[in-house]
């Protein structure tokens, strides 16, 4: 009798709640991968020619307790001024114009991270990344991390979070420093803050300091600031600036001239500028 009664309580409960579509269940389980793509152009010719071309993708992927993230990218600018020479005699000639543009700033890498969360304020990650930036002085740079990390805020329009890690880089420098080892352990601090400012406008800023174990001299740092503005609900405007930081940069050879500017025909080895900063402006596309 009270089995009899127990099972009409429940199909009167059941009865009362709304059915679900099992297709609402399945997207709910299965996650799905968020795309973007990224085109910046500059051109400009006459006088002086310059030419500068990058482009971008990302692909991310949450579900629970994890989320990954992988990146690729490259920017390469080509600038010259134009020559004109004259060729004939004094009374008669004709002009011509060249131009012959160089590489002035190339850099192209790729990375990927792995978040786990343990719980609302801790999760677990790793990662890793690749890099080539000649005129920053190396040819390859790899760089692998993992550590903890906590997330401070984490609602519909902020997300701040900061990861704690060691890490093992592999440089392979332009210019080999006979002073400093190609590969080194290190540890990272990073701080990252995504904020929805309007509704269709974004800020994003990411700084991370990595410090080097065996170079207590040789501490990097990158800070990397976007704000990327809606066209409509699959384009976008993205302005970003970089700034990185090296304390103890590659080398490169200098001209070595004598104390009354006279060439020697001679080179010398001198550290490269230790803050490069880098300034886009490209269209998203979010898909």
């Amino acid at each position: 009798m009270e089995k009899t009664k127990f099972l009409g309580i429940m199909c009167v409960l059941a009865a009362g709640l709304p059915a679900v579509p099992a297709e609402s269940l399945q997207e709910e389980t299965d996650p799905t991968w968020e795309y973007s793509a990224e085109l910046s152009l500059l051109f400009t010719s006459g006088n002086s020619t310059v030419r500068t071309f990058g482009i971008g993708g990302g692909a991310r992927r949450e579900w629970a307790g994890g989320e990954l993230s992988l990146r690729a990218g490259g920017l390469r600018t080509e600038s010259g001024t134009t020559r004109r020479v004259a060729v004939g005699t004094a009374d008669n000639f004709m002009v011509r114009s060249e131009s012959d543009p160089e590489p002035t700033a190339e850099n192209y890498f790729a990375r990927g991270e792995f978040e786990r969360s343990f719980s609302d304020h801790v999760h677990l990650t790793t990662g890793a990344g690749w890099e080539r930036n000649t005129f920053a002085g190396y040819e390859s740079k790899l760089s692998l991390v993992g550590g903890i990390g906590n997330m401070w805020i984490d609602n519909e329009r902020t997300r701040l979070k900061s990861d704690y890690g060691l890490t093992f880089t592999a440089q392979n420098d332009v210019i080999e420093d006979p002073d400093k080892s190609a590969s080194f352990g290190g540890v990272r601090v990073s701080t990252s803050l995504r904020r929805q400012l309007t509704p269709t406008a974004d800020l994003e800023s990411t700084l991370t300091l990595d410090e080097n174990l065996t170079d207590a001299n040789d501490i990097r740092a990158d800070l990397a600031n976007s704000l990327a503005v809606d066209i409509n609900s699959s384009l976008a405007v993205k302005t970003g600036l970089r700034l990185v930081w090296d304390n103890a940069p590659a080398l490169t050879r200098a001209p070595l001239e004598d104390p009354g500017g006279a060439a020697t025909g001679e080179t010398v080895l001198v550290p490269r500028h230790k803050l490069d900063s880098t300034l886009t402006i490209a269209l998203v596309a979010n898909f």
